[in-house]
């Protein structure tokens, strides 16, 4: 019985090929937009890139062409107390794909009007329109290579028939203040915390430029490391946790690491031997998001370390021995990193300078 019952909360939670051909990655999009359709309605537009926004500049013929599409499985659809989800893709040979998931309420509502009494639906239905771009992405320092990304509309009703009445050109005019205005000014509304497009109101975002950056996270981080410690040329690597503090364009770092440092030499009997020598560090640092992904390798304005030696092995090191690092040159996209450094122990005795190279993963 446990066996079995492990199988089904795994089958439960595995993701199915149906959401692998129907649904985003979680966190997938870069920007994200609301259009408020007035009524209770309203449409979604969610892009990995905003140049992929061409694709809903006729969103009306989109539109008509999904409802063509339906009308054999209107049969089907035709219970309108139950809530719907239709997602609605093409894929690369041109096929087109539907997928229908129909929900019950849970438990039952009703309206009184009059000594009437008639259902009442409370869940909205569901319509998505999915796509793929394929493209050759090019990168500094990197081969160019083709690669796709995705692109979603969707449009939250509260009954499905209602989107056949949008089709009247106002979606188009929606998708051209959109196109038009993005980089004019967005308008922040004080009680809930969202931006509103100034030229068009009803269009909104969580962020300016319906940017979905920023917030906080989790990472982990991992390097090689090649410095120098007086006339000793030291390799080393670091595993570290960091935590990500981050809104739209500005993030901070907070980064705790292990950096075990290798000196090698002759021991009394002429044979080589490995010092490991290990430092607890703790990095801060603070500067611009990049590519609108808080998570990216960035060049940052501000960044500072402090190591302490908590293993020593050998003569090298002398016992409490603390590594400062004060900015950092980034080169490579912020993968490669040049640190200043400075050793000393108890408060600043023995001060021994040095240059540290960072390759980041």
């Amino acid at each position: 019985m446990l066996i079995i019952s492990i199988g089904n909360t795994f089958a439960q939670t595995a993701t199915s090929n149906s959401d692998k051909i129907f649904d985003m990655p979680p966190g997938y999009p870069k920007q994200r937009f609301f259009v408020d359709l007035g009524k209770g309605n309203k449409m979604q537009i969610e892009l990995a890139s905003f140049e992929d926004l061409k694709f809903f500049y006729n969103i009306d013929s989109l539109v008509n062409e999904f409802l063509t599409d339906l009308e054999p499985l209107k049969d089907s659809l035709s219970n309108d107390l139950l809530s719907k989800r239709i997602d609605y893709t093409t894929d690369s040979l041109g096929r087109k794909k539907i997928r229908i998931q129909q929900f019950s309420p849970k438990g039952f509502s009703f309206v009184s009007k009059e000594g009437d009494i008639a259902s009442l639906k409370l869940e909205q239905d569901t319509v998505n329109f999915i796509g793929i771009v394929h493209y050759i992405a090019k990168y500094s320092m990197r081969k160019a290579f083709a690669d796709s990304r995705l692109y979603r509309l969707s449009f939250f009703l509260n009954n499905l028939q209602d989107l056949k009445t949008y089709v009247n050109g106002s979606l188009n005019e929606k998708i051209s203040a959109l196109k038009n205005n993005i980089n004019s000014a967005w308008v922040t509304n004080r009680s809930t915390g969202r931006v509103y497009l100034k030229a068009e109101p009803s269009i909104s975002g969580r962020l300016t430029k319906g940017y979905v950056a920023g917030g906080d996270y989790l990472n982990i981080r991992a390097s090689v490391e090649v410095q120098n410690y007086k006339h000793y040329f030291v390799p080393s690597f670091t595993l570290g946790a960091g935590l990500i503090l981050s809104n739209t364009h500005f993030k901070r770092e907070i980064v705790l690491s292990w950096d075990p440092n290798f000196l090698f030499a002759n021991d009394t009997q002429g044979q080589l031997k490995t010092y490991r020598n290990d430092f607890l560090t703790l990095t801060w640092g603070q500067g611009f998001v990049r590519d609108n992904e808080p998570r990216k390798e960035s060049p940052l304005l501000f960044i500072m370390s402090l190591g302490y030696l908590i293993n020593r092995q050998g003569e090298y090191y002398d016992k409490n021995t603390f590594r400062l690092g004060a900015g950092r040159l980034s080169l490579f996209e912020g993968k490669t990193k040049i640190e200043p450094i400075m050793y000393f122990n108890n408060f600043f005795k023995g001060v021994t300078p040095g240059i540290r190279l960072i390759q980041s993963f």
